[in-house]
Order: structure tokens, then sequence, then C-alpha cells
């Protein structure tokens, strides 16, 4: 599939990572939320001085991990066990890596790949607290194989394009929604 964005400046990923959200366009979490969760490490505090008073802007990246964090605290999964999830999402694929241009970080990748591919994509958390990403067919596979038993699993990409809904105000989401929104989400 062709990229509608290739014309213009901006590529997708900066498009994703560009802060172009508040705590009020995030209708799903409190700010008390997002200063406790910034205070005990599962939002990272991009602001220049924290007490300054200056109101903190999110990018879509940061805004889908954000609504992540609350799905997987309605279930009860403590803030250590959320802890490890970001550690695994954000920090995994830049282990091993020489230069800075060759990071990618796992979340960012997946989100390409479910806007660009329309994969359908499983969190898992399983009972002995390890996590895995897992496409459509694999997650299926390691059920009928019994490789996952008790474990927590959340579709990211209903997720994303409920949160890409949700954003759906500004202009550049209103583009990746247009160009990409898989219509057939199961």
């Amino acid at each position: 599939m062709l990229n509608p964005l290739s014309n213009e400046k901006e590529s997708l990923p900066e498009l994703l990572s560009e802060k172009l959200f508040r705590s009020e366009h995030l209708s799903f979490v409190t700010n008390r939320q997002v200063h406790h969760w910034k205070e005990i490490g599962l939002i990272n505090d991009h602001r220049k001085y924290a007490a300054s008073g200056m109101k903190s802007s999110f990018s879509f990246y940061e805004a889908l991990w954000i609504r992540l964090i609350t799905e997987i605290r309605a279930f009860q999964i403590s803030n250590l066990m959320i802890k490890e999830v970001k550690k695994h999402l954000f920090d995994s694929c830049k282990e091993n890596r020489v230069e800075k241009a060759e990071e990618r970080i796992l979340f960012q990748t997946i989100i390409q790949d479910i806007i660009f591919k329309n994969q359908v994509i499983f969190l898992i958390i399983l009972n002995d607290e390890s996590i895995k990403i897992l496409d459509k067919a694999a997650f299926f596979e390691a059920l009928n194989d019994s490789n996952i038993d008790h474990h927590f699993s959340l579709r990211l990409d209903i997720l994303l394009w409920k949160v890409l809904a949700l954003l759906n105000f500004e202009p550049k989401m209103q583009k990746i929604v247009q160009q990409y929104k898989n219509t057939d989400i199961e």
C-alpha cells in the first residue's frame, strides 16, 4: 500500500510523534492520574521544569500509551507490571544498537504496522508476568497449542482506532483516519 501522506512534508512517524494533544483532549484520564503516572514513571515527563506550571502536551503515541494504561488498570494489573509492559514496548528495540538512527521503538513500529497494514495485534500479559506481542494468527495458534493459558490480552488495533476516533478533531489525525481506517474491525 502506498503512503498517501508521502507527498507531504511530514511522514507518518513524525506526524504521530508531534505533540498535538493536551490532557483536556484525553477524556479517558484525569489530570490527577496523569501527574501520578508521571511521578511513578508510567509516563515520561518531557517538560523542562515539571513544577513550572506548564501544561503537558502529548503525541498520538503518548496518548495511546496513556489509554493503554487506563485499559490495563481497569483489570487491576499493578503499576509494577505496567512498568514492565512499558519497558517491553519502549525499550526492547533500543538494545544492541550502535547508531541512534537505527533505534526503532517497538510500540511505534506496532502502531505504524496497524495503520499501514490493518494488522490485528494482541498485547498479552501472561500469569508468569511475561509479555508477548502477537498478530492474530500467532495468537490463535498459541491458544490452540496451549502455549497461552491464564493471561490478559488486549487488541491494540481496536484501541488504536478508538483513540484515533476520539482525537479526530485534529485535522492531521482526520487524514490518518480517512486514509487508513480498517472498516472491517472484528
